[in-house]
């Protein structure tokens, strides 16, 4: 279920965004009073067992969990004529048959069949996304930061922004292996609008707050605490375009636009056909790594 933590940091400091350790837990909520299914699924280039998760929608003001989907026929396919079969296993995740690695370049093809509606009539839901590479990033850094009398940390990165593509960025970090941003609401998510092609020296992308200090602005319930000698780990994806868009309007849908002067939240948008919710998509890992000082 999506979190309440939500850090877009601003582009003055960097503004950049597993059930199991690749598919982010996501529960979409619809206005709509009928069910409509709902498709997650991330392709790592990783060599590994990959998931998709199918469950049904629940209305938009009830509070139930969404009901998963376990009968599907679920396949991907990829531009190099692979195939990959997955199982049904608990709460709605299929498994693939095989281990496997996505491939940069690569585009692959997600199809579900099922009869989502209970009408004797078999539904076919597809999508697909392109595998892009990675843009190295040289090193983290953490940095103590003194804010009105207060201790905090900062998570600075230093790599080459490229200046012949337009890039978009997610970032998850997981502090001592243990705890992590691994919810949607809760990426850190940037496109390069501002910063294409330019060095990022030292760019701070979050900030922590000070486990053993005292602040009163910080939120147990919000924030993220660390302390000397803490490993901060650092996942930086390059993903597409339509991916971005989608994890910004899942916040936007938890949450609302703006209270003054924006409408109700906008439908998500999504990759995916014949009415389905939710989204397909792919990237290669990187990591890097920083401590506490």
């Amino acid at each position: 279920m999506i979190s309440e933590n939500i850090k877009i940091v601003p582009l003055v400091l960097f503004t950049i965004v597993s059930f199991f350790s690749c598919v982010a837990p996501i529960d979409i909520n619809t206005r709509n009073s009928e069910p409509v299914i709902v498709i997650y699924g991330q392709l790592t280039d990783e060599i590994d067992y990959q998931y998709i998760r199918i469950t049904s929608s629940s209305p938009y003001f009830d509070n139930k969990i969404n009901m998963v989907i376990s009968d599907a026929k679920v396949m991907v396919t990829s531009s190099d004529g692979e195939e990959y079969m997955f199982i049904s296993e608990k709460e709605g995740y299929y498994v693939s048959e095989k281990k496997f690695a996505a491939r940069v370049g690569n585009t692959y093809y997600l199809t579900v069949n099922v009869d989502f509606d209970k009408d004797g009539v078999i539904e076919i839901y597809e999508a697909e996304t392109t595998i892009l590479p990675i843009i190295p990033v040289d090193s983290l850094e953490v940095k103590p930061i003194n804010i009105m009398g207060y201790n905090h940390y900062t998570l600075n990165i230093f790599m080459q922004e490229p200046s012949e593509t337009e890039d978009y960025y997610l970032f998850r970090f997981f502090i001592n292996d243990s705890i992590s941003n691994n919810k949607i609401s809760e990426f850190i998510v940037s496109d390069d609008r501002m910063y294409n092609g330019a060095y990022l020296s030292g760019i701070s992308i979050y900030y922590f707050e000070d486990a053993t200090g005292d602040s009163p602005y910080s939120d147990e319930e919000r924030d993220y605490f660390v302390k000397s000698g803490d490993i901060i780990r650092l996942q930086i994806l390059k993903i597409e375009k339509g991916y971005y868009h989608f994890i910004n309007e899942c916040i936007s849908e938890k949450y609302g636009e703006n209270p003054f002067f924006g409408g109700p939240p906008s439908n998500i948008a999504t990759n995916m056909s014949n009415g389905a919710i939710g989204y397909f998509t792919g990237f290669c890992m990187q990591e890097k790594e920083a401590m506490v000082p």
